[in-house]
């Protein structure tokens, strides 16, 4: 077995042998089910950020010829009516 460190609280875990029928289930790089839960609920609340230098807004530039989403919604219904 190789020995390996939690991502969230650092403690020594040993991976499943995978070529054992009733290995335990991995939760690598978590040494447990908790601990990879509680890893993924920082993120959902935004405790974590990814850093970089682009980031998105609502006020991107936008080309031209992209139709906006009140031209997309303007429907083809309207077409179907006039008949």
């Amino acid at each position: 077995m190789t020995e390996k460190f939690c991502a969230y609280c650092h403690k020594p875990y040993h991976l499943p042998d995978p070529l054992l029928p009733n290995a335990a289930k991995s939760y690598a790089p978590f040494c447990s089910k908790r601990c990879a839960d509680m890893d993924m609920l920082h993120w959902l609340k935004g405790e974590y950020v990814i850093g970089g230098a682009g980031s998105l807004s609502v006020e991107e530039d936008v080309p031209d010829n992209v139709p906006t989403r009140s031209e997309n919604l303007s429907s083809s219904f309207d077409d179907e009516d006039a008949d």
